[in-house]
């Protein structure tokens, strides 16, 4: 098989996506065609055309949910929420068993929440992708999470509002790198994986943020993400900063991580 050829996830269902649901709702992911009745649904690989009306449907939907006065804000705000959720699953498995989840946007549907970001994903077929092997699946994840998906998207939504395309990069990685902070994994391991993740990834990601350890109020180690661009959601109705919002100190980003339980 090539690096982009597929083959059914070796444990069913009931493993990876229990397991993945076992970190969080935002980890959570559905499988097959939605059930009746269930509308709103989005095809991911149809958000990649920039003037096609599923890329208006999710854009518009998160500029009047989280209030944005601009359509460029809300693109900023959406690409984060849309990597830390539509495949943010695929890195956290990924850096927990070495495995490639299909995330490419063929495969995936979502439906955005009318408040802010996305509500659910369903992958239309559970299977994994196979890797070259001497990088660890590191080059399929980059192909499937970004070439593919993360970095098209972010293109779509440059040409669509004028957007930074550093700024929707940052998004990107910052989705992306949210992902390792839901495992109680070493993180000396999860930042080896992140660090795999990014070399000779495409796009530029490797200079828009860094990983740091921090101790949480409960006790334990947590690998967390430090942006260097901003996603505006500051800007929107809500008027918060995000923990990782490089418009805040970085040691008064590391203190407030701490706090977290």
């Amino acid at each position: 098989m090539s690096a982009d050829e597929a083959r059914p996830a070796p444990d069913g269902p009931d493993g990876p996506l229990a397991a993945l649901a076992a970190h969080g709702p935002r980890y959570r992911l559905g499988l097959g065609t939605p059930p009746p009745g269930e509308t709103g649904w989005l095809a991911a690989d149809r958000l990649l055309d920039p003037y096609g009306p599923e890329l208006s449907r999710l854009l518009d939907t998160e500029h009047r949910g989280s209030g944005h006065r601009t359509a460029h804000a809300a693109a900023l705000t959406l690409i984060a929420v849309y990597a830390g959720r539509v495949t943010a699953a695929a890195v956290l498995h990924w850096a927990l068993t070495g495995r490639v989840l299909d995330v490419r946007p063929e495969n995936v549907l979502l439906r955005p929440d009318p408040g802010h970001g996305i509500a659910d994903v369903r992958l239309r077929t559970l299977r994994t992708l196979d890797g070259p092997g001497e990088d660890d699946g590191a080059g399929t994840l980059q192909n499937a999470v970004l070439t593919r998906h993360l970095l098209p998207l972010a293109d779509a939504l440059h040409q669509r509002t004028r957007a930074g395309l550093r700024q929707l990069r940052g998004g990107v990685a910052h989705g992306c790198a949210t992902a390792l902070g839901a495992s109680r994994a070493d993180p000396a391991l999860l930042a080896r994986r992140w660090a795999a993740f990014l070399d000779g990834a495409p796009g530029g990601l490797a200079p828009l943020g860094d990983v740091v350890t921090v101790t949480r109020r409960d006790g334990t180690p947590r690998l967390v993400y430090l942006r260097r661009t901003c996603c505006l959601f500051y800007t929107s109705a809500e008027a918060v900063r995000c923990l990782s919002c490089c418009l805040t100190s970085r040691d008064d980003r590391i203190a407030a991580y701490g706090r977290r339980p």
